[in-house]
């Protein structure tokens, strides 16, 4: 038996990166998948690719940055699953730049995908989870949140008001039942890789050397490692708190 035999899982931002790497891992551990992204191609190839490994899923194209969107994806999944046991929320933009040239459009764009839309998920999937009496809310942060990142300002500053706003709700919520925590994920080989530095080898190897303890950059597996712990009953002692993921960035300076 897996080690979410029987539960539901809801990820955002599932056709790429993290997000699928951890639906996929979902799947493999026992899990009914909803995924969820914005690119119906991609998610047509992510439903064909958990149908094939044998496992359930189904694809809901939504913009996080809508909530009529977010209520769409709520009735889908209760619709086809009649229950959700674990809401992890991906979806991310980056905006990476010198603070001077940050502009107010680069702030809304982080602060809608990257801080709103998490608000705006657990606020739609809470109450029935609280209805169940139980439920399992993982949000990805960033090392960013707690760590001095370079040219990420906006992107750090709201991961960590995604980091206080999980464990303020995790606070009111503990007691029904309800389990918050996050993830902070460190240097990550995605799509979100800055292209300044997913174009130079010199670059990718001045970061991994100074700031990566453990000599290479995470893969997305590295993380959804991470988040079958969390989302599995393992951790049912866990809440409010954040699981740092990161090869040793916190603690390379």
């Amino acid at each position: 038996m897996g080690r979410l035999e029987n539960k539901v899982a809801v990820v955002t931002g599932a056709t790429s990166g993290i997000g699928e790497a951890v639906a996929l891992m979902y799947v493999k551990e026992g899990a009914k998948v909803v995924t969820v992204g914005r690119n119906e191609e991609k998610g047509k190839v992510l439903t064909d690719k958990i149908a094939a490994m044998g496992g359930e899923s189904i694809f809901v194209s939504c913009d996080l940055r809508k909530k009529e969107s977010i209520e769409t994806l709520k009735k889908a999944a209760y619709d086809r699953f009649g229950k959700v046991d674990i809401l992890f929320n991906s979806a991310g933009v980056l905006v990476h730049k010198p603070f001077l040239d940050h502009t107010d459009e680069d702030f809304d764009f982080i602060m809608e995908t990257n801080y709103r839309a998490y608000v705006w998920t657990m606020q739609a999937f809470l109450p029935e989870m609280v209805k169940a009496g139980k439920g399992n809310i993982i949000n990805v942060a960033s090392i960013s949140s707690v760590w001095p990142e370079l040219n990420a300002y906006y992107y750090g500053a709201m991961k960590a008001a995604v980091t206080n706003l999980s464990r303020n709700v995790a606070k009111e919520f503990a007691r029904q039942g309800i389990r918050i925590n996050c993830i902070l994920p460190g240097p990550i080989n995605t799509g979100m890789t800055p292209e300044d530095i997913k174009n130079s080898k010199e670059a990718q190897d001045a970061m991994i050397n100074s700031v990566c303890m453990l000599g290479r950059l995470g893969e997305p597996d590295d993380i959804a490692y991470g988040a079958v712990y969390l989302g599995s009953d393992e951790s049912s002692f866990v809440t409010g708190t954040n699981l740092v993921i990161d090869g040793g960035v916190c603690i390379s300076n």
